[in-house]
């Protein structure tokens, strides 16, 4: 029973390395159902085509827009919307403004973002990322991680310089 305690420690020790080394990291791939993919492009096309006035009488729609799509990865959502060229466009013009929605919407994925970037498989995600989403991972990760660390430091609207960097 001991020697079979042991191999199990051994075990997991084991499986708990190979994913801190990035060898059980799956490809990343866009993973929401349609109906989220409908709830992504109300949020960002609402947000986009709306004054911070306007938008009141669509909070509670978008509130509850946004609690079906909160399952959804911060990196499939923009997934989401970087494929499609209309919603990339409307993110471009919502990136583009300093609205008072811009820094609420990009204040909302700061704990995501940040939850994502402490993940053993970042690398292996944010590649895939990138790919799928037709971005240079070169030019976007040291975008990306300075975001991070401002987050860290809890400094202003820390993610707006990458989703800026995203419609470029």
């Amino acid at each position: 029973m001991r020697n079979l305690h042991k191999f199990f420690l051994f075990c997991s020790f084991l499986a708990v390395s190979q994913q801190l080394e990035g060898a059980k990291c799956q490809k990343f791939k866009i993973e929401a159902t349609k109906n989220q993919k409908e709830d992504i492009a109300y949020i960002v096309d609402t947000l986009a085509g709306n004054s911070s006035l306007g938008l009141l009488k669509y909070k509670k729609s978008l509130e509850e827009a946004g609690e079906r799509t909160r399952e959804v990865s911060p990196f499939s959502f923009f997934g989401v919307v970087l494929t499609n060229s209309n919603l990339k466009s409307n993110l471009k013009n919502l990136t583009s403004s300093n609205s008072i929605q811009f820094k609420k919407f990009c204040n909302g994925f700061t704990k995501e973002f940040i939850n994502e970037a402490t993940k053993p498989c970042f690398d292996t995600t944010f590649e895939g990322f990138c790919k799928k989403a037709g971005l240079n991972p070169k030019k976007m990760k040291p975008i990306f991680l300075d975001c991070y660390k401002a987050a860290k430091k809890k400094k202003g609207i820390p993610f707006a310089p990458f989703m800026r960097a995203m419609t470029k």
